[in-house]
């Protein structure tokens, strides 16, 4: 019998959490790829990003055999989690590959890469930034960030572990600050359970809109609520996701006053991820107009669903006009974002399938890909 090699995931928040948006997802989707090659690990908290909270259901700190899964996880408590219990952990698992999300986590990447410099873990060590290093992420807090780019370049990180990127851009990014790294392409895994496609009602001169995303500056949600100021038609925006930044909210709720009698807007709070599909299924566009997208998770379920997505050119997701599943747009035009929604408002039925259809084929030609999980091999190698 061969033994699988183990991964060991460190994440602050795993599913059942979803408030913390693309992280999770992306590491569900790793680990529903990966668990027939390798023994899979996950530690993480035991709380939803920005919950006080616990899971209600979730037994803390014991490992958990996840037979729907496939993997382990370990649910720490938050409320007094301590290094030495992180450490512990780390090393009682012994995992051929340690895999880091972020660069700025306090306990699940600062420690552990400490940890690794140390010589106090084995293990090839593999951090992912996530977008971390993209200038419109690292503007956000930059005295607390530099500091510790400035303490990594000193520690000579880039000797002890290897860098995932999920894209050349991404890829880029890390040569900027970390020279010398050694770096391996993977894109992002997305969701690869594809519905049929189904379409919904369309009438002429209306259309029924969808933002998901956490509300923050760096998604924008903010733009298209200026954009909608410069639309004619009929439109509902319907706006899912936690509030993070309430200065933030309150100048959206501001924009949304000024808004016309035809825009009508509604934000229904954060949404289960499982819940998300069906709810995209009742609208006609989905709009996510973000100053920088490492992935686009949301984006991709639109697709997946079969609804054309309208989103900014800051993403992975581009030239989407060439196969009529969107438009991928830049943000120093907003009036391009506008005309697009007037248009699409005005299409009939068919019309509206048409665009619909080649969403979803988008997706589902992609999923198809034999060679997605490739560079991961490569990766865990």
């Amino acid at each position: 019998m061969i033994l699988k090699k183990k991964i060991l995931i460190l994440i602050d928040w795993f599913t059942p959490g979803y408030k913390a948006g693309g992280p999770i997802q992306s590491c569900v989707n790793l680990c529903n790829a990966l668990k027939d090659q390798y023994d899979i690990y996950v530690l993480t908290t035991d709380t939803d990003h920005g919950e006080t909270a616990p899971y209600a259901t979730i037994e803390c700190d014991k490992w958990i055999s996840n037979a729907e899964w496939g993997i382990k996880i370990f649910y720490a408590r938050k409320k007094g989690l301590s290094s030495a219990q992180l450490a512990y952990e780390i090393q009682a698992v012994n995992a051929d590959f340690i895999y880091l999300n972020h660069l700025f986590s306090p306990m699940f990447v600062v420690y552990p890469i400490w940890l690794k410099w140390s010589g106090k873990i084995n293990g090839k060590m593999i951090v992912c930034p996530r977008g971390a290093l993209y200038d419109s992420a690292l503007n956000l807090k930059r005295y607390k960030k530099g500091p510790l780019l400035l303490l990594y370049k000193w520690m000579g990180i880039y000797k002890k572990i290897k860098f995932h990127a999920t894209n050349e851009r991404e890829q880029m990014a890390i040569e900027k600050y970390f020279p010398g790294s050694t770096i391996q392409i993977a894109n992002n895994l997305p969701n690869t359970i594809q519905p049929v496609f189904t379409t919904c009602e369309k009438q002429i001169g209306t259309l029924n809109c969808i933002f998901i995303s956490r509300i923050v500056p760096i998604k924008n949600l903010l733009f298209l609520l200026k954009v909608l100021l410069l639309i004619k038609s009929n439109i509902l925006l319907t706006i899912i996701g936690p509030i993070e930044n309430a200065a933030y909210w309150v100048s959206c709720e501001d924009s949304i006053k000024l808004l016309p009698e035809n825009i009508q807007v509604k934000y229904e709070g954060a949404v289960n991820n499982a819940l998300l599909q069906a709810i995209i299924q009742q609208h006609h566009l989905y709009i996510l107009p973000t100053t920088g997208e490492n992935f686009g998770h949301s984006i991709f379920e639109a697709m997946l669903v079969g609804r054309p997505v309208l989103i900014s050119d800051q993403t992975p997701w581009i030239n989407l006009q060439q196969t009529n599943a969107g438009w991928d747009l830049p943000l120093n035009n907003p009036g391009q974002f506008s005309t697009v929604i007037d248009e699409m408002a005005l299409y009939n039925q068919t019309e509206f399938d048409v665009v619909a259809k080649a969403a979803w084929q988008y997706a589902n030609n992609f999923i198809s890909n034999p060679q997605l999980t490739l560079p991961y091999h490569k990766l865990f190698a």
